[in-house]
């Protein structure tokens, strides 16, 4: 499978299929308990290097099912936004209400998340399944930034 080469090339691609209104891309960081933004559409509001700690800014089962699971969360609408993201009120205030986070994974260890969000409807199963190709094309695009927010 061929890999991205660029961070703007993967978000060309998303754009020109699955579409994203605000899309970044995170890998884990500070020895696992957290992710960093490496990519942003949406500086102003996520800049990259900002984090979002496991403990206190996620919900568990997003991480027993994205990070630990190795699966696609979908969140088709506004109530799961908000079921599940404690910045719910950030992400509307974009026009977006749907998510799909799909995890990054290199032998068997999630390494990061690409993050798709978009109006309200706009995923269903189809747009998860193109996301988790989409993250494994970027497996080594993620692995130049590890090391520098481990």
């Amino acid at each position: 499978m061929e890999q991205f080469t660029s961070f703007d090339e993967m978000y060309e691609f998303v754009q020109n299929g699955i579409g994203a209104r605000v899309f970044t891309v995170s890998v884990i960081a500070d020895g696992g308990t957290s992710m960093a933004r490496v990519y942003t559409t949406h500086p102003e509001v996520y800049p990259v290097g900002g984090k979002k700690s496991f403990a206190a800014d996620t919900n568990p089962v997003w991480i027993e099912q994205v990070v630990e699971g190795h699966q696609p969360f979908l969140g088709q609408d506004s109530a799961a936004v908000r079921s599940f993201f404690f910045d719910h009120e950030t992400i509307e205030s974009l026009g977006c209400g749907a998510i799909v986070n799909v995890p990054a994974v290199k032998h068997g260890v999630t390494i990061g998340s690409i993050n798709f969000l978009d109006v309200e409807g706009s995923y269903d199963g189809h747009s998860a399944t193109a996301a988790m190709e989409v993250a494994a094309r970027s497996i080594g695009l993620l692995e130049e930034l590890l090391t520098a927010y481990a």
